[in-house]
Formats: C-alpha cells, sequence, structure tokens
C-alpha cells in the first residue's frame, strides 16, 4: 500500500485519539436545544404531566362512574323490589278483604233468599189453609181434639167456643163425645172459622188461627200474622 501524503497545508493540529471516542453517542439536536433552554424543557415536561394527569383523570372518572352506575343501578333494583314487595303485601291485603267481603255478602244473600222462599212458602201455605178450612169444614175436628188433649185435666164448667159453622161439624162428628166428657159447645161468630177457643175452671187455651200461626210462623223464625192480607194477595 502506498503512502498518502498530505499537503502541509491541509493538515490540522494533532489530536490525541483515545478509544472512547469510537463509543461515544451524539446528543440528539433537540436534547442539546433543551439544554440550551431550560424553559422549553419545562414546558414540555408541564404538557406531559399535565397529560398525564388528564388521562389519570378520565380514567378515574370512568372508573368512578361505572362503580356508581353499578352501585345505582343495585340500589335501584333494591329499592324497586321493596316497593314491589309491600305493594304486593298491600294488594294481598286488599283482595283478602275484598274476598272476606264477597263471601260475607254471599252468605247473607243466601240467607235473605232462604229467608224469602221460607216467607213464600208460609204465604202460600197460609193462602191454601183458609181455603181448606172454608172448603171442608171437618179440618175443625182434629184442631179441636188437640186443643183438649193440651188440658191436665177437665174442670167445669168447660165450655168449647166455635165459630157457628163449626159448632155445627163438631156436633155432627164428636158431640155426643164431647157431652159425656163434661163439655158444652158455644157458638161464638167472633171465633174465626178453622179455630177455637176453650174455657175451664182453671184453664184457657187459644186455639184461634191467628194464634196457632204466630206459633209456627215463630218456630221458623218468620214473623207473619194470620190476617196479613198483603201475603194473601202476593201467594194468590
Amino acid at each position: 500500500m502506498s503512502n498518502i501524503h498530505l499537503p502541509k497545508e491541509q493538515q490540522t493540529a494533532y489530536q490525541r485519539w483515545e478509544m472512547a471516542a469510537l463509543f461515544s453517542e451524539t446528543a440528539p439536536p433537540s436534547a442539546k436545544s433543551e439544554e440550551k433552554n431550560p424553559s422549553l424543557a419545562a414546558e414540555k415536561l408541564s404538557l406531559m404531566l399535565e397529560s398525564n394527569r388528564k388521562e389519570a383523570y378520565q380514567k378515574g372518572r370512568q372508573e368512578g362512574w361505572q362503580q356508581g352506575l353499578e352501585e345505582g343501578l343495585q340500589k335501584g333494583f333494591q329499592a324497586g323490589l321493596h316497593q314491589a314487595q309491600e305493594e304486593a303485601a298491600v294488594s294481598e291485603r286488599k283482595f283478602l278483604a275484598l274476598s272476606s267481603a264477597f263471601q260475607e255478602a254471599l252468605r247473607l244473600a243466601d240467607e235473605k233468599i232462604a229467608n224469602d222462599l221460607l216467607k213464600l212458602a208460609l204465604d202460600i201455605a197460609k193462602s191454601m189453609l183458609k181455603t181448606t178450612l172454608c172448603i171442608d169444614t171437618t179440618k175443625i175436628i182434629p184442631i179441636v181434639k188437640d186443643a183438649i188433649h193440651h188440658l191436665p185435666s177437665v174442670q167445669q164448667p168447660a165450655r168449647l167456643m166455635l165459630h157457628p159453622d163449626d159448632a155445627i161439624t163438631v156436633r155432627e162428628h164428636i158431640g155426643e163425645e164431647l157431652r159425656e166428657e163434661g163439655w158444652h159447645i158455644v157458638e161464638d161468630a167472633h171465633v174465626e172459622a178453622g179455630g177455637c177457643m176453650i174455657e175451664t175452671a182453671s184453664n184457657q187455651i187459644d186455639a184461634s188461627n191467628a194464634t196457632r200461626w204466630k206459633r209456627l210462623s215463630k218456630a221458623l223464625g218468620q214473623p207473619g200474622e194470620w190476617d196479613d192480607e198483603s201475603s194473601d194477595e202476593q201467594a194468590a
């Protein structure tokens, strides 16, 4: 290899060569600028810190919003569930009260219907009985016998008061028997046909139609009068 000789005027001053120079790095221009301008470096650092702060703020805000949303949904669900349970309990109580009132109304309606039917049946029976007593005068005979049967004893004077038409029938059928027992038949127009009145020295028996009907109605729990014309008209 031939030696290269540079002219003297092109040669530089002697500079010592060091191995470390091979591994040295050249600083970037921006770093050199920052070294030369500290305010620029501070501004850049401030911008970086502000960016990090905003990023952390947004991240924290998002996480907080998500957590708050979940907690709010959970609380809202619990509150809604509690309210729904309370409303269901109120509705159940109202339903039970309504059901109880309905059952009571049905019971009262059944009682009223039963009472009305019984009253109607009694009215019909009374109308039929009145008609029967007018048509068949012999119906007075078992009534007289039943009234006498309820006496503990027959003490004189013993009087049997009957409607004039019934008196004729009684004399024809059991007149002799009554005379033997000491009974005196008295015709009384105030006694309605189909009934009788008994008087002895110590007892009185009212076997009139009105009294016997009143006892029957009372036993059935139905107030009723024998001479209730409105009931007779309805039954007819």
